[in-house]
């Protein structure tokens, strides 16, 4: 909970070590920093040609990935992220138009959620489990210690800045907030209002009532005090009266009238003790001396207390029970140097400074030290957003210049940006980043790419929510993913359906370099059915429209379509977008057809054949012919073969002579036709 508390860490790097135990590091997604050991070098190095030290070549060089650990990995405190930003949805839906009662709904909403989350921490902690598991322990009680702290704030702002008081009476409040953060007092007055007249013989009987005095409990007392074994005592019969006759003000009550009732009890219980009605009980005495506010008996008891605000309210019930925001601030003051000087070893804590810039009403430095919890700005992106949408600060930011609207959005940003770093929260995050304005959505184009998705239905969801914030650059990103990874699986059938919706021409090219490579070899397409059904998708890159247009002249082949076959064939080859390492494959398509009892091609079809053969195919294997005689260890770059053939050279020759065959054949037909 203390800010001033900095974890720290120690890697152990031997080549660190002995470079001065200097770090470099690189943030990188999620929440991690890469780090490795480093030393610096100024430009007179790289001058002097300094040679690399030995350090660096004996030792390995380590990376160490630091990871940023937060509280939110317990499946409960999961659960309170889901709660609270259903509430916050619900917030964002009322905006700045929604009645007093409304915010006050929804800040007690945001209370109870932790209110909540904090009982079950605490069931939780009791669990033979947890009992042996230190680390799990620890962590449970570090989220109770900081929730609990979160609570006890935000219930002194909603007292203070967001419940409407009547006639700005916050007493009452204030000592209900009290006695909600201290509840050991009250269990203790139950236990000895159970043991009736046999209360009186324990021995932290009057430390008890005390306590409850000082915590405003005067009815809770006077009960206990009439159980005493004393109770029949003038001096027990007089403090009863006297608990029991202070006026308490109620809605509707005036003003004026409550104060001069509440001067004369006053007045009554100081003449009373000054008239010694209690000094034959040293113990009651001494409670009736805290009831009219002898400062004497309160310095006494501040001594035992745990935090300087514990009594104040108690206080203030005594001395000045028409205390007002105004006369809080002042109280407070003197409150605080009073504790101080009565505990002069006492270190404020972040809770306590807060506690006390709320009541002083410094709302800047409260929202300052508010980001600084260690609970991921939950507290901050809650309570600021509450505090923007009903508009109960406005003023008191324009006096301070504080910009309200971008703190809120900084915050809600920074909260949402945190959450999608998680693979467990990130559609909460989406729901805060939507708040954001262009700020928000950049973020989102940018993250949800990057959230881990192990099917193909999370993959879809993530889709379909960058499609409803017309986020196209997302879609591309994903299917890419889920192309790498079913090419991987050898499902190409789904690789291929992937890495169209994509849209990369790049990738697109060598899925269908794949297909038809694959063709080449065995003869087979690997996924016939989807590139029946890409349609007019194949026009996202050249080869694809090559390879549908290939899969087509195979199928009019299958279906003895030639004369269609034929045609789509000679389109191919003068089309520009044969792939160089498919010459031959098609040059052998061509082959039967040039051999078919009945010309299929007629002669200037023909001569096309052999001018792509001898502009295309043959460059391509004088080219090999050449890298293989200066480089004989190397490939070639281009592999020119098809499961049909062993020799191209060889599938050349037939070529040539099926070509001549059938232009001596086509010719005569068509001078004789």
């Amino acid at each position: 909970m203390d800010i001033e508390t900095v974890p720290t860490f120690e890697l152990g790097d031997i080549l660190a070590t002995r470079c001065g135990n200097t770090l470099t590091g690189k943030f990188l997604t999620n929440s991690k920093i890469a780090l490795i050991a480093y030393t610096h070098k100024n430009t007179n190095a790289f001058a002097n040609c300094e040679q690399p030290s030995k350090d660096g070549v004996e030792d390995p060089v380590l990376i160490y990935i630091a990871q940023e650990t937060t509280i939110y990995e317990e499946p409960l405190l999961r659960s309170l992220l889901s709660e609270a930003n259903t509430t916050f949805n619900t917030l964002r839906k009322l905006g700045k138009n929604a009645s007093k009662t409304e915010y006050i709904n929804v800040s007690q909403a945001y209370r109870s959620i932790v209110r909540s989350c904090l009982e079950k921490l605490e069931q939780m902690k009791t669990t033979p489990k947890l009992q042996v598991d230190e680390a799990e322990l620890r962590c449970s009680s570090e989220a109770i210690t900081t929730f609990y702290a979160v609570e006890c704030l935000w219930h002194l702002f909603e007292i203070l800045y967001v419940q409407e008081q009547h006639n700005q009476m916050i007493l009452a409040q204030l000592l209900k907030w009290t006695r909600f953060h201290f509840p050991q007092t009250e269990a203790h007055a139950t236990d000895l209002l159970l043991m009736a007249e046999d209360a009186s013989d324990r021995d932290d009987y009057w430390e008890i009532l005390k306590t409850l005095i000082m915590l405003g409990e005067v009815s809770v007392t006077a009960a206990i005090l009439t159980q005493n074994r004393k109770a029949g005592r003038d001096e027990f019969q007089e403090a009863i009266s006297i608990l029991k006759a202070m006026p308490v003000f109620e809605d509707g009550y005036a003003l004026q009238k409550f104060r001069s009732q509440w001067e004369y009890w006053h007045v009554n219980g100081e003449h009373k003790l000054d008239a010694n009605a209690f000094a034959a009980e040293p113990e009651l005495e001494l409670l009736m001396q805290l009831v009219v506010g002898k400062n004497e008996q309160w310095d006494e008891a501040l001594c035992k207390s745990k935090e300087w605000y514990e009594y104040l309210p108690g206080y203030l019930l005594y001395t000045n029970p028409t205390c007002k925001p105004f006369d809080l601030r002042i109280a407070a003051t003197a409150w605080l140097n009073r504790w101080s000087r009565l505990r002069p070893e006492w270190q404020m804590k972040t809770m306590s400074r807060m506690i006390k810039h709320l009541m002083a009403h410094d709302i800047k430095l409260f929202l300052f030290e508010m980001q600084q919890l260690n609970e991921s700005n939950w507290f901050a992106t809650h309570l600021i957003d509450l505090i923007y949408q009903s508009g109960q600060l406005n003023s008191y930011c324009e006096q301070r210049k504080i910009d309200l609207k971008s703190l809120r959005n900084s915050t809600v940003y920074n909260f949402g940006s945190f959450l999608m770093t998680s693979h467990k929260l990130w559609q909460l995050g989406i729901d805060y980043l939507d708040c954001c304005g262009e700020e928000g959505i950049a973020a989102i184009n940018i993250l949800l790419p990057r959230i881990p998705f192990k099917t193909e239905r999370l993959a879809l969801k993530l889709i379909a929510m960058a499609r409803q914030r017309n986020l196209f650059e997302v879609e591309p990103e994903i299917c890419k993913v889920l192309f790498k990874r079913s090419y991987d699986e050898e499902r190409h059938g789904s690789a291929l359906e992937w890495v169209i919706r994509s849209k990369d021409a790049t990738v697109v090219t060598a899925m269908a370099d794949f297909i038809l490579k694959n063709y080449s070899k065995t003869g087979i397409f690997v996924c016939p059915d989807v590139i029946t059904n890409i349609g007019a998708r194949m026009f996202i890159a050249p080869r694809l429209v090559f390879l549908c247009k290939y899969f087509e002249f195979n199928e009019l082949y299958r279906k003895r379509d030639f004369s269609s076959a034929t045609k789509l064939l000679v389109n191919l080859l003068d089309s520009k977008i044969t792939p160089s390492y498919f010459w031959p494959t098609l040059f052998i398509e061509s082959i039967p057809l040039l051999e078919s009892k009945e010309p299929m091609l007629t002669s200037k079809e023909t001569v096309t054949i052999l001018h792509h053969l001898e502009t295309n195919l043959l460059p391509l294997i004088e080219q090999n012919m050449l890298e293989t005689a200066i480089f004989p260890n190397l490939s070639s770059t281009v592999e020119l073969k098809d499961y049909r053939i062993e020799n191209v050279d060889e599938m050349v020759s037939v070529l040539r002579y099926a070509c001549a065959r059938n232009y001596s054949r086509t010719i005569l037909k068509e001078n004789t036709a």
